[in-house]
């Protein structure tokens, strides 16, 4: 059976680890939430972009990087970049799909043990709040891991990048968000918006420069 590109380019160990960090994220959300509140939201929005960009040092760590020497195999190949591009869009959509699930333990938590409808409207704003800024925050990190990350010290360098990145984002909406529930509804839908079309603009940046650091290096070739 012939593997696609995502399969073949990443390793068994690589797709378990997204795996496992899901579920992890998901039973972490859950029990967050029903011990310690809301700011079981706020430890998944800023935990899951953190330990996907340490992951993508197995896969894709300088993948951007302009002369890079990491993927000389590929390139060997005639069919390598286009390869290496659909390997690159699966990834993207996979660590997309592996944030969205990381807060569906958040979510089942506040259906099974918050049946209060004015509560779980709260929470759900919550989301629309949070999400975003994780995907934004992870999309922002990877072009610098893959532009700059060879090795594992840069990584975990890179990493408290994007913690930094992410606490700062998420202090921004705890003092600019309003307070009044009519204007903070209106104001969470419109950030959502925002951020999420920002957070695919930077994935698209992050796919086409990740493109143009591979071919960049076929003149060392």
């Amino acid at each position: 059976m012939k593997k696609s590109p995502y399969l073949a380019f990443t390793s068994l160990g690589y797709r378990i680890l997204h795996l496992i960090t899901t579920l992890g994220f998901i039973m972490i959300g859950f029990l967050a939430d029903v011990y310690i509140g809301s700011i079981g939201v706020v430890m998944i929005s800023a935990g899951i972009p953190l330990i996907l960009v340490f992951l993508d040092y197995f896969a894709f760590s300088g993948a951007s990087s302009r002369k890079q020497k990491s993927m000389q195999f590929v390139k060997s190949s005639c069919k390598g970049f286009n390869f290496f591009k659909s390997a690159l869009k699966t990834d993207i959509w996979v660590k997309q799909g592996c944030i969205v699930l990381g807060y569906l333990g958040y979510i089942l938590a506040e259906l099974i043990y918050f049946t209060d409808s004015e509560a779980f409207f709260d929470s759900f704003l919550l989301l629309l709040i949070y999400l975003p800024i994780s995907g934004l925050t992870t999309n922002i990190t990877l072009i610098i891991s893959r532009r700059i990350a060879l090795t594992m010290a840069v990584q975990i360098a890179v990493c408290y990048i994007c913690s930094m990145l992410s606490t700062i984002l998420l202090l921004m909406y705890s003092f600019l968000m309003p307070e009044h529930i009519s204007d903070y509804t209106v104001a969470a839908i419109v950030s959502f918006v925002i951020i999420e079309a920002l957070s695919i603009i930077v994935g698209v940046i992050l796919y086409k420069d990740c493109v143009k650091g591979y071919a960049s290096s076929f003149s060392d070739i």
